[in-house]
């Protein structure tokens, strides 16, 4: 399972990661990726505006590597995407730790993944990672 941190939730990261990220496509996913230093940080600094969060000790905090998931109407029914879905997490969960701080990482499942196992989602996942430098 992939812990709350990592994931992605705001509109605004996704739209970012999508449409200024590196895309790299595979047979069953497409990954797009946003390194930390090419976005502005959405997280506000202790005065409250845009920047990297400082500790009480006046150190920089750089954000956790967030993934988000897209799973369409394409990849097939309910039960379908929601299993996709899960082996999605499961392979993002396996490579997380290796990704940059603060990186956007959006994997979008195509209508092939649905025939895929998580094995080889996960191959795909990590491959099209590396090809895009995040791994």
């Amino acid at each position: 399972m992939l812990p709350a941190r990592y994931r992605m939730s705001s509109t605004r990261d996704f739209s970012a990661a999508v449409k200024g990220g590196k895309r790299v496509g595979r047979r069953s996913i497409v990954v797009h990726v946003v390194k930390a230093a090419t976005f502005p940080s959405p997280v506000p600094t202790h005065e409250g505006g845009p920047g990297l969060v400082v500790s009480g000790s006046g150190d920089p905090v750089v954000p956790a590597p967030r993934v988000g998931l897209i799973v369409s109407k394409a990849v097939g029914d309910a039960v379908t995407r929601h299993r996709v879905a899960r082996r999605l997490r499961a392979a993002a969960a396996t490579v997380v730790d290796g990704l940059d701080d603060g990186a956007l990482v959006v994997i979008r499942a195509l209508r092939s993944a649905a025939d895929d196992d998580a094995n080889e989602l996960a191959v795909q996942l990590r491959s099209g990672l590396t090809k895009a430098g995040a791994l």
